[in-house]
């Protein structure tokens, strides 16, 4: 009570009009941070094909995540991987993509590329609009708004900032999940931006990315020990775009 009298008296003493509170069952208005409002969810336009591998193994993921996971209504958890290019964002929507269109989930992406953003908003358009460096090369897929799937994109004061505090983010998780089953944050490369381990504190649980053929032992040990180090969980890794040595149908029945 204190604190808010102390608010009125610098009001009435700057002579500015005092806000009005919220209508009685209305929802109350966050504040806003000195770096500027937080950024809303919004329908996602464009996705990525999922062939019939990609719905086996993010079925997998599920399945490991879920059993790794507290059972609790909503889980938290941040792709991410040692170096840039590893395919983070990709492996990442296509988890969200299977989880709203297999499970009913709603799935809540939150984009935390700050320097490269893998999600942008056009003037004029109510949706997020998916990097065209990850869409597929239909146009088909390029304009289909997926059902349940929403996403919060970087806001500008982080992209100015060229980084997102974890406290900002835990903010805008507090303002957007309510109704989602799932959080997923697309995260930046552990090793090259300075946000990244501090962001897997925020988070139930870790994934590591790693490209097949590119990633090296050290690099990802030495990704994995400085999350951890932050407070991170690593729960596990996803090898990304495998090739397969011998024909799939051989791989099917190992």
């Amino acid at each position: 009570m204190t604190r808010i009298f102390d608010a009125l008296k610098k009001a009435e003493a700057s002579r500015e009009p005092a806000v009005q509170p919220a209508p009685l069952g209305a929802a109350p208005r966050p504040m806003p941070r000195p770096g500027g409002a937080r950024p809303a969810a919004m329908p996602l336009l464009g996705v990525l094909e999922l062939g019939e591998d990609v719905v086996r193994a993010m079925s997998a993921l599920r399945v490991g995540l879920e059993a790794a996971l507290p059972a609790r209504t909503l889980r938290t958890v941040l792709f991410v991987s040692p170096q840039g290019g590893e395919g983070t964002s990709t492996v990442a929507l296509q988890f969200a993509q299977l989880l709203a269109r297999d499970t009913g989930a709603r799935p809540l992406m939150i984009d935390c590329h700050s320097r490269r953003p893998a999600y942008s908003v056009q003037e004029g358009q109510r949706c997020a609009v998916l990097d065209r460096r990850l869409m597929p090369g239909s146009t088909e897929a390029n304009s289909v708004v997926p059902a349940n799937l929403f996403v919060v994109p970087v806001s500008e004061a982080d992209r100015q900032a060229g980084l997102i505090h974890p406290g900002a983010l835990r903010e805008t998780i507090d303002a957007n999940a309510a109704g989602f089953d799932w959080v997923l944050l697309d995260g930046p490369p552990a090793l090259d931006s300075p946000d990244a381990a501090a962001l897997g504190a925020v988070a139930d649980g870790v994934v590591l990315v790693l490209q097949a053929g590119r990633t090296k032992r050290p690099v990802m040990t030495r990704a994995a020990e400085l999350l951890v180090k932050s407070g991170s969980r690593v729960l596990g890794t996803v090898l990304n775009r495998r090739v397969h040595e011998i024909p799939d149908f051989i791989y099917r029945r190992i």
